[in-house]
């Protein structure tokens, strides 16, 4: 019981760390904020920060490795019968539910990661690692019904790139119209969307 409340209050911590920083950076700036303004926005000590963080790009780029956490959970948890495209639109656009729910939030936090080059170039490479992961994961999920290695790798690559032009553009206006807007435009263009299984 008492490791469980430690838990639950370091993950309060966290959270509150993060949604105090981001308030920051989008109020002053990224380059502005320091870690001290950040800790005392949470009344904790500097130190007690880095030990959740390391650097202040951390704190930008936990948010990028949680949503990456929840795609992989959710295309764990699709059905079977899905075709691969099926199951990976499905994931995206849970991905973008949470992105709207809180629209604010994540505009705010997207503009931070556009107008960071180092930040931006960490998460392209993050996204790169999670499509390997994902084609890994369809792999070991679909075993003998799995798309040959190819096609396996890039599903996932051409849906990033999809969701990172629709995220893009939700951004640049300033949130209208939906991402799910989006990415049904987007899916067109590209003929990802695949035919309806009967």
């Amino acid at each position: 019981m008492a490791l469980g409340l430690r838990e639950s209050k370091k993950d309060k911590t966290r959270l509150q760390l993060l949604e105090k920083a981001l308030d920051l950076f989008s109020r002053q700036g990224y380059e502005e904020t320091t870690i001290a303004q950040i800790a005392a926005e949470v009344e904790v000590s500097p130190r007690t920060l880095l030990r959740y963080f390391p650097t202040k790009e951390d704190i930008v780029v936990s948010w990028i490795e949680e949503s990456m956490s929840n795609f992989l959970t959710r295309l764990d948890g699709r059905p079977a019968g899905e075709t691969v495209q099926q199951s990976l639109i499905a994931c995206a656009r849970g991905l973008l539910a949470a992105y709207e729910a809180r629209k604010p939030f994540y505009l705010s936090l997207e503009r931070m990661i556009a107008a960071s080059p180092a930040i931006s170039d960490r998460k392209q490479g993050m996204t790169a690692r999670l499509a390997d992961e994902v084609a890994d994961e369809i792999a070991r999920s679909r075993g003998a019904e799995a798309p040959d290695g190819l096609a396996r790798h890039v599903y996932p690559h051409a849906l990033f790139a999809v969701l990172r032009a629709v995220i893009t553009q939700w951004v640049r206006a300033d949130g209208a119209p939906s991402l799910q807007q989006l990415l049904d435009q987007a899916l067109r263009l590209v003929d990802f969307e695949p035919a309806r299984a009967s």
